[in-house]
């Protein structure tokens, strides 16, 4: 059995030691054998007050800092443009050698609308909707370039095919972007894409694209069905075998036993493991360790060779 572990790493007011102790943090969380940290994000000020560093900026500092840990950029859909988000995500997956991950926002709150003087926020299903194209966006452009676009053969003299260029004239509901991006593809191919499941409607959307599925539910018969909803939606859309790893949101204090006799009964292929005023980082860390003194993490150069993930092969596949 191979089991996947996440977890969340906040960088609130809170948190004294500035870079230094989010770097100290996530050195220790690829020491206990963490797949991934989610890094949260969000377009407001909350009752709670400043909250979280930008995740993106964040990740690509922590990236080249760590040398096996992936990162897990939280990517608000309705207040971002795909293009931009695109090059980040790239521009991470080349500094980590293939180690970037981004996971879709929950929906906008009227703070978020508010904080961009735009209207109150649109309906969830269009949010999904926009998310769901938002996407499609991006997998399109990390597929601009064909994988062999860049020979660098010195002795022809040819450094690049322009002809392994291609432009991606997206026209959609919410999104018009011409492309190509300007950035080579990615090591991962596509970073892996993270998205949360509460309902049958966010499973139909993971299953269309998604590579990893977080299910925030309580009780088995809930897991149950939204794990099967999930795999309906992903076999309609044509995915083979299981395209999608799922992982289960659990309390960093839940006895290791219980989280293994969990992951053997099914469906998860591994936890989130949650930190909270009673279980804090140093319990996340320390689940993690006795986890994998009984199931080591899977190895592997990259996130997506770790979750045992495909690279894709792109739309434009290589000659």
């Amino acid at each position: 059995m191979t089991l996947h572990l996440f977890t969340t790493l906040t960088t609130g007011p809170d948190l004294s030691g500035g870079f230094p102790h989010l770097r100290d943090r996530a050195r220790a969380a690829q020491d206990s054998g963490l797949d991934a940290l989610i890094l949260p994000d969000r377009r407001s000020v909350g009752p709670d007050g400043p909250d979280s560093l930008e995740a993106g900026t964040l990740a690509a500092a922590l990236t080249v800092a760590t040398d096996s840990i992936g990162f897990v950029v939280t990517v608000s859909t309705e207040y971002s443009a795909p293009y931009h988000v695109a090059r980040l995500l790239a521009t991470i997956d080349q500094f980590g050698s293939g180690r970037a991950g981004w996971a879709i926002a929950p929906p906008a709150q009227q703070a978020d609308a508010a904080n961009h003087h735009a209207g109150p926020p649109a309906e969830i299903a269009s949010q999904r909707s926009r998310a769901d194209e938002f996407a499609l966006v991006m997998a399109g452009l990390w597929d601009s370039f064909q994988d062999d676009a860049f020979l660098r053969d010195r002795k022809s003299g040819v450094y690049f095919v322009p002809e392994r260029l291609h432009t991606l004239d997206h026209r959609g509901e919410h999104f018009t972007v011409a492309g190509p991006l300007n950035i080579a593809r990615p090591p991962q191919g596509h970073p892996v894409l993270v998205r949360h499941v509460t309902s049958a409607e966010d499973a139909a959307s993971a299953g269309q694209s998604a590579d990893v599925a977080i299910i925030r539910a309580t009780s088995d018969e809930d897991i149950a069905d939204l794990a099967r909803a999930l795999d309906v939606a992903s076999r309609a859309t044509g995915r083979q075998g299981k395209p999608v790893r799922l992982l289960l949101e659990r309390d960093a204090g839940t006895p290791v036993d219980e989280l293994l006799a969990e992951a053997e009964a099914g469906p998860a292929d591994g936890f989130v493991l949650i930190p909270s005023h009673d279980a804090g980082y140093e319990t996340v860390l320390h689940t993690a360790r006795a986890v994998r003194q009984k199931h080591p993490r899977t190895s592997g150069s990259t996130l997506r060779s770790r979750l045992g993930l495909p690279r894709p092969a792109g739309r434009w596949p290589a000659v």
